[in-house]
Order: C-alpha cells, then structure tokens, then sequence
C-alpha cells in the first residue's frame, strides 16, 4: 500500500477542500426532521447488503442497524419523502503537522478504513445523488462497473482509497453528474493512493454536466487523449491534473473549456515540446474566468504576456519554475489578485516595483529567488498592503529590515499578519516596532542576524501564533512579558545569546503552546510543584540547566513527540513516571548529563523513533525489552558504564543508527544484529569485546556507511568479505589484534573513492569520538556525513601497504600506524588529494619518501616515526608547514632541511648511521672510509686537550688564568 504522508498543504489543496465544502452545501442533506418520514425498506435492505460486502475493522457502521436507515451514520435522506440521497462513508484522516508517522500510527490508521467489496446494491437505491468513499482502503479493487448505472449521481468520490485497476468506462453514462474526484490524496492527510490504469479518456467527454475533475497523481503516458475529451466539457469549472507526470500541453486552435475558474497543472515536468522553450501556451489567454491557477513545480522559464489577459486570477502560483523579472511585467495589471506564490524562480529586487499596481495583493511569497543586497525603500507601499510576506530564504538579503517593519507608522494602513524572513542576511537590531504590528500572528527569523534584546512589548502583540528566533545573535534576557502571549503556539528562540533566568512567569498564560525550543545557557528556574498551564508536543531545552534534579514538571505531559534535553546539569535518575510520558514520544534526548541507574522505563516507549542517552553514567545492562521499540531507527547509549553483553533483541529491531561506543560491553556481536539490513552507523568501538572479526557484517549489512570496531579484542584477519560493503566511508579497526596483510579489495569502498554522498542523512543526536591528527577529536550531525576515515592502527597486521589504497582518492583520514608493515610507501600515495591525515609511524617500512606527498595540499598531519625510511625528506607546498621533527624521529637515514640534517650529494644523510645489511649496496665503500674517520677522532682529541692543559700551566705565574676566569 503506498501512502501519503506529505506535511503541509498547499495553497491550491485549501482551495479544493474549501470547493469540496461549498459543494456540500450545494448538496445538502440533513436527517429527516420529519419524525413521521422513514427511508423505504428497499433503501434499507440496499444498505444493509452493501455493509454486509464492507470491511469494517474499527466498527464504524456499528449504528447500521434498524428500519431507519435514515439515523444510519453517513447516511443522509430527502427531508419530505425520506429517500436515501446521499452515503457519505469518507474517513476524517488528517494529520496535519506529522514530520514522522511511525509505523503502528500507520496500522491504527488502516484498521479505521473501510475496504472489502461494493455491493451493486447500491443501484437500487434510485434517488442516490452523492457518494463519497474516499480516505478508506479497497486494496487496489477496480471500481465497479455499476457505478455506471446510478442514474441520478451528482457528486462521487473515490480519491485516497487504494482503487486500482482500470477505470470502467461506464462512468460516462453518468450524464449528471457535476463533480468527479478520482485523484490521490491531499497533501495533509495520510492514505492509501489510488494506483488507476488507463486505456482511454474519451468516456469523459459524455459527462456533459461535468463542473469539477480532480484526476491528481495519475500516471499519464500518453495525455492526448485526456485534454481532447476535456475540451469538450464547456461547464467545467474546476481541473485538477497535479502530479500526473505530464510533460507537454496541448497547442489548442479552440478552447471550449473557458467557463474554467481553477486550474491546477502543479507538479509536471511540462515542456512544450523538446525544440521551443517553456511558455505557458497561447490558449491560455482564452481563459478570462480562471479565478485560482497553479503551475508550480513545472520547468516553464520564458517570458510571457499570457498572464495580462487573466484578469479575473485572484489566486497565482508559479513556484517552482524559471521564471524571470519579465514575469513581473505581465502580472502587473492583475488588479483582482490576491495570493502571488513566486518562490524557486529568478526575480530580483529591481523590479518588484512593478507589482505596484496590484491594490488587491494580500499574500506576497519570494522565498529562494535572487534578491540581494538591502530591501529597496520603494517597496514600502507595496509590502504595507501585504498580511503575509514571505522573504525568507534569500541568503544574499542583507542590510536593515524594510523600515515599514521598524516603524508601522510608515503604511496608512498595518495589515501584516504574518512575516518571515528567515535565511537571509538582515543585519539588525530587533525592533521595538514590531511589537506595533498589532495583528501580527507569525514572526520567523531563524537563521538571520539579529542582535540586542527582544523588548518587552513583545507581550502585545495578542495575536501572535508563532515566534520564530532561532540561531540569531539576539541576547539579554528573555522578556516576561512573553507569557502574556496566551495565542502562542510556537515558541524558538534557541541558538541565541540569551542569558538569565526563565521562570513561572515566562509561561503564565502559554496555555495553546505546542513547541518550545529555549536558548543554551538560560536557567530555567521553576518550582519542584509547578504545574505548566500547557500540553507541548515538542521540548527542546538543550544546554538550558534545568538540573539537579529530573524536572517534575515533565510529569504532565502527556502528548510529548520530542524531548530534548541534552547537557541540562541534570544528575538524577531515570524517573519510573516518565514512562506514561513517553507513550506518544517519537525523540528522546537526555545525552550529556549525570544521570545513573538503568534504562528499563523506555520499554513501553513504543512510537520512539531515536533514543539519545549518550554521556551519562549509565550502568547495568541493556535491557533486552528494548526490542518493544518496533519503530526504533536510531539508538545511542555511547559513553556510559553499561556491561554485559548486547543483546540479541536488538537484531529484531529496525535499526539504522546504532551506536553503543565506549562502554564496558563484553562477549561477541550476537549474529542476529546481521539482520539489520537497513543498518547504516555501527559503532561498537572503546569496549571490551572478543570475538573472532565476524564475515557476516560485510555480507549482510551492506548498507553501512559507518563501521567502528576499534579498541576491543577482535581477532583474525581482515575478511575479504567487508570489501561488499561499497558504501563504507568511515572504517576504524584500530586497537585490536587482527593480523594478516591488508585486503587489496579496499579499492571497493566507492564511498571513500567517488564523492557519492551515501547514507540518509543527519539525525539528530549522532556524535563520534575519534583519535585524528595526533589528538582525540568530536564530530557530530552532518561532520560524520562528509568524513572519509580508514584507521586499522595499533594491530598485528603485516606485508606491505596495497597500491589500491591510491584509488581511494576521495580519503581525509589514513592511518595504519602501530603494526608491521614493510616494504615502501606506494609511489602514487599523493593521489589521495584530499588527505588531511596520515599516520603510517611505528612500522617495519623502509625506502624513500614519495615526493608525490608534497602536492597533498589540505595535509595537516603527517607521522612517520619510528620506521626505517632514508633519503630526503620532501619539500615543497603543504609539506613545509609540517615542520615538527618528531614526525620523523627513527629514522636515522632520513635528511633534510625539516630536520636539520644536511644530505650529501646523492641524497644520503652526511652522517652515517648502522645501515642494514642489504640495503643501499652502492654506499658500502663510503662506510668504510667513515670508520677510519671515526677512528682517528678519539686518539686526536686526546693529544690536544692534554697539550692544551701543558700551556695554562706554564702560564699561571703571568696572570693569564686570571683572564680566563674574567671570560668565564
């Protein structure tokens, strides 16, 4: 079954429910009020035969019992004779705000459908005018070719249901009906998409009382055929073809279809054809009616006057495309327009202007265009017309924020609802003005540059929805006045410079709040007995103390999604309560704190998605209950004192983040987590685990882009197994006893040699400990995601270092330090380009340097200690920096200028040193000259010191050793 889950809805989505709405009014059945009137007993037993067809697990048609059918649930009849004119069956599933839907909310959800067959029963009911079934499931039935015979339909619904099959052409008979919805789902509900196939559209052009279509999500190869059969529909009023995969538009010579007042192309990738650029057809022109047109998310690029001609429009969007300056022109004398959507095009600053002329214009959207620079004073009119403007996302915007925003005074008239200017580069001070924007409902400035104090008359603004201040550079302290906001819904300010206290005060009246995310460094100072006047689905307060104690006041949250709380100087337990809090939670993050004890109070955590407990001081075992979390993806508990052995439970698990580093955890890997097929960091590192290296982790978990294993006791060798793994980019082996040579095949780790970005991404509270360049290092988020590492330093491996590690061009990271390897450094090691790190000391290998190392121009650590290297050490580039002589130290055929070692003429050090046998053969006979040499210095010494003393002491009569001890 494949569903919707999309978040928010679009403009155009809004329209159509609200068309759906209207349409219910024009149908409009209520029950009987005529106590006397009763549906016929054939209407009843046609009912009763369709239910007996449905499926209906959540018992939704319980109330389908009786003579009259007419108090039936959906049922709805005629009011004077009592004839069944309308079933309306369709699910209210809207989850509006759902960035994650776990798996058993999914379940729940199907168990509330309505599916099995459909009973032609249904025929008999001969007065039926409306049929809606949408939002239920039908598992890909076809829809019934009987449908054809209900004579008297008005209005049929069958969008979202998981219809399949194809469409019965008997539809056409339907000679009137007005309004036919056969599309997918809205973008703010979840359900089952239809999955319709489609030999022919021609019995459309029968429905000759046809005012609405909605045909959305189809898969549409061949759309000649469709736009043929519409055009012979003169009453349509409405057309929906979003995301129907249509990628010309038809040259019409003749428009018939001009009573059209919406008409939605969104989510195409249209092009006129492959030779002429991407307009908006002439005929378009024809459409003087059209009130409500979105072609968003399309390719069309190319200046256009098609848009003058649409007088009527009052609803435009055109997101999503290319369109530029050129546009603005064409829109100009749209006197009737009030929603402009221009995001994801080319406008500028400079003409904007033109949009002067547009006194209806309420809602202004140009998020991701190529505005730059300060806003142009002579927009000032325009925007002060404006309820809703929408900047955000310009990332070259810099300057002042528009004047009319610090001083309202500026507009005859302050209409402005809702404000976002969020990702630009407004350089400002938070203006008092704001708070003089009095219908103001929404502020969002995340990720801008404001700086100073929020003023206290931010507590007038009685309207406000959203307050949206994240990651600025505002600071002081945070107003009371902010708990005066009783319409608050959305509270974020973290990422701030706030400091001082946030107390009861802060929330008195916050009583509709549903997300609070607070700045680091804040004290949130409240009773042990406060009682919160809200129910938040999202806390987000990390690095806020909160501490000492597990905050009671989380003890009343009961519809909890997201907690975070990460390094909040809390040193407690676990609490037992925080169980009936959990039972909603999809994120949990208590990392960086002191709390003890054990982790059991999460088994009964069903919908979490992502537990972050790292850092704390954690003991017991984990808990083998954990395998309850059928919805868990990402699971930390580094950097604890947790022991034992890990448990086989989590191989049951859906797992893609797994991260149980530095811990005291011993045994082996339990073969059951290689059925983490789905697993992409697997971190098991700094422990004290034993166990031969286990070949089903590269031949079951090729999905891994993380694999850290360091500092255990695995043992054997490297199997040839891991190099199925293509999607490695980060490999720590160090600190074990696995021997061997290393596997040639390494050159398959494509991760650490194309560039390709694997791996879903960052989520939230992934954080790696590594040793790199010398010192133990932190990386966290999105760092682990841009990292290539190979580290198989401090084992027993032997032979020498494989010419394919050349291939792996795109490694940062090279360390194979601490083994036995010999032979020399391959010549095309300066291949690796992006290396930043190499650490090959403490090893058996011997040779030159390769000059090639010299064009590593991001290298930054080099070690090559403890090794028997000779000739000279390359100069040149980035090599010159690297200037510490303990780099090289054990080497003592090593020279060069690095460290202070003068080469002779063939590139050999001056001063001899033991050289072993075999080695450079041609420099035997310079050995020996230098032992005579040596020879002769000792006995030379002698005779001059002594002759030396002979002199001081026949001079001391005459004063001279007096001289000396004044130099002394």
């Amino acid at each position: 079954m494949q569903y919707s889950t999309l978040k928010n809805m679009n403009y155009h989505s809004f329209i159509l429910l609200i068309l759906v709405f209207a349409i219910n009014l024009e149908i409009c059945f209520t029950k009987t009020h005529y106590p006397n009137i009763t549906c016929s007993e054939n209407d009843q037993k046609a009912l009763i035969e369709f239910k007996n067809g449905l499926i209906d697990n959540a018992n939704r048609l319980s109330s389908w019992t009786g003579q009259d059918c007419c108090k039936y649930d959906g049922i709805y009849c005629d009011e004077k004779t009592g004839n069944v004119v309308k079933i309306d069956l369709h699910y209210n599933n809207y989850l509006l705000g759902a960035d994650i839907i776990p798996q058993k909310v999914l379940d729940n959800q199907v168990k509330n459908f309505l599916g099995g067959e459909l009973s032609p029963s249904l025929v008999r009911l001969k007065h039926l005018s409306y049929l809606d079934l949408s939002f239920n499931y039908f598992a890909s039935i076809q829809i019934p070719k009987f449908f054809g015979l209900l004579k008297n339909l008005r209005f049929l619904n069958v969008s979202c249901s998981g219809f399949g099959g194809y469409i019965p052409h008997s539809l056409g008979n339907l000679s009137r009906l007005e309004h036919l919805y056969l599309g997918g789902c809205y973008s703010n509900v979840l359900g089952p998409e239809n999955e319709f196939k489609v030999d022919s559209f021609s019995w459309i052009s029968r429905l000759s009382s046809l005012k609405s279509i909605d045909l959305s999500k189809f898969v549409l190869e061949d759309s000649k055929d469709l736009w043929n059969s519409i055009n012979m529909l003169p009453s349509l009023l409405s057309l929906n073809l979003e995301g129907c995969n249509l990628v010309t538009l038809p040259y019409f010579t003749q428009v018939n279809f001009t009573s059209l007042s919406s008409f939605n192309i969104r989510d195409n990738a249209i092009r006129m054809n492959s030779e002429k650029p991407s307009i908006v057809p002439p005929w378009f022109c024809n459409l003087t009616r059209l009130m409500n047109l979105d072609l968003g998310q399309n390719n069309f690029d190319d200046s256009t006057s098609v848009f003058e001609k649409l007088s009527s429009l009052r609803v435009l969007d055109v997101s999503g495309n290319g369109f530029g300056d050129s546009l603005l022109s064409s829109l100009s004398k749209l006197n009737n327009l009030v929603y402009l959507d221009l995001l994801g095009n080319d406008i500028h600053f400079t003409n904007l202007r033109l949009l002067g002329n547009l006194t209806s214009l309420s809602v202004l959207k140009l998020r991701y265009n190529e505005l730059k620079g300060p806003v142009p004073e002579a927009l000032t009119s325009i925007f002060c017309r404006l309820s809703v403007l929408d900047l955000s996302d310009n990332e070259k915007i810099s300057g002042l924020l528009p004047s009319f925003i610090r001083n309202p005074s500026s507009c005859i008239e302050n209409r402005l609802k809702e404000l976002y200017i969020g990702n630009t580069k407004f350089d400002d001070v938070f203006p008092e003005g704001m708070s003089m924007h009095e219908n103001l409902e929404v502020i969002d400035s995340t990720n801008s540059l404001l700086y100073g104090e929020i003023p206290y008359s931010i507590g007038r603004l009685s309207n406000l929805r959203f307050l949206r201040l994240a990651n600025n550079k505002l600071n002081g302290r945070i107003p009371s006045s902010i708990g005066q906001l009783s319409t608050l819904e959305e509270l974020d300010i973290s990422k701030n410079l706030f400091t001082g206290i946030v107390s009861e005060l802060h929330f008195a009246k916050l009583n509709k709040l549903k997300k609070l995310y607070l700045s680091e460094n804040l004290i949130l100072n409240v009773s042990s007995n406060w009682y919160p006047p809200f129910r938040v689905k999202e806390i987000g307060i990390a690095s806020v103390k909160v501490g000492p104690r597990f905050p009671q006041w989380l003890r009343k949250q009961s519809i909890l999604e997201i907690l975070i709380m990460s390094d909040a100087n809390i040193t407690d337990m676990i609490p037992n309560w925080l169980s009936n809090a959990t039972l909603f939670m999809t994120t949990l993050d208590l990392s960086v704190n002191k709390l003890v004890g054990g982790i059991d109070v999460l088994c009964d955590a069903q919908l979490l998605h992502s537990i972050d407990l790292s850092k704390n001081l954690l003991s017991g075992r984990i808990p083998s209950c954990l395998s309850n979390l059928e919805e868990l993806r990402s699971l930390n508990l580094a950097d604890n004192s947790l022991e034992g052995e890990i448990p086989c439970s989590l191989g049951d698990l859906p797992l893609s983040f797994l991260h149980l580093q530095k811990n005291n955890l011993q045994g082996k890997i339990p073969s059951s987590l290689q059925n983490l097929t789905s697993l992409h960091r697997l971190d098991l590192g700094e422990n004290k685990l034993k166990d031969v290296f286990p070949t089903w982790i590269g031949e079951k978990l090729q999905s891994l882009e993380l694999l850290r294993l360091n500092s255990n006791q695995f043992y054997g060798v490297i199997p040839l197994e891991l190099c199925q793994i293509s999607s490695l980019c980060w490999l720590n082996l160090a600190g074990n006893n696995l021997y061997g040579t290393i596997p040639r095949c390494f050159s398959n780790f494509s991760c650490m040699s194309s560039g390709v970005m694997y791996g879903p991404g960052e989520v939230f509270g992934q954080r790696v400990e590594s040793f790199m360049k010398g010192i133990p290092l932190e990386y966290v988020g999105e760092q682990i995601l841009l990292l290539r590492i190979l580290d198989l330093s401090e084992n027993k491996l032997v032979g020498r270092i494989p010419n394919e590690l050349t291939k792996l061009v795109d490694l940062q990271y090279l360390n194979l330090s601490r083994n036995n390897l010999n032979g020399s450094i391959p010549k095309k090691l300066g291949d690796l380009k992006h290396l930043e790190s190499l650490d090959l000391s403490q090893n058996k290998l011997s040779g030159s340097i390769p000059q090639s190392l010299a064009s590593l121009n991001y290298l930054s650590y080099m070690n090559l200690s403890y090794n028997d290297f000779s000739g000279p050490i390359p100069t040149g580039n980035q090599l010159q920096s690297l200037d510490d002589q303990s780099f090289y130290v054990g080497n003592p055929r090593l020279c060069g200028k690095l460290i202070k070692k003068s080469c002779n003429g063939n590139g050999s050090s001056n001063v001899s040193e033991q050289i072993p046998q075999g080695d450079h053969q041609d420099n035997d006979n310079d050995g020996d000259e230098h032992k005579w040499f040596y020879a002769g210095i000792g006995p030379g010494f002698c005779v001059g010191f002594l002759g030396f003393l002979f002199i001081l002491y026949k001079l001391r009569n005459r004063g001279v050793t007096r001289l000396f001890q004044c130099w002394a």
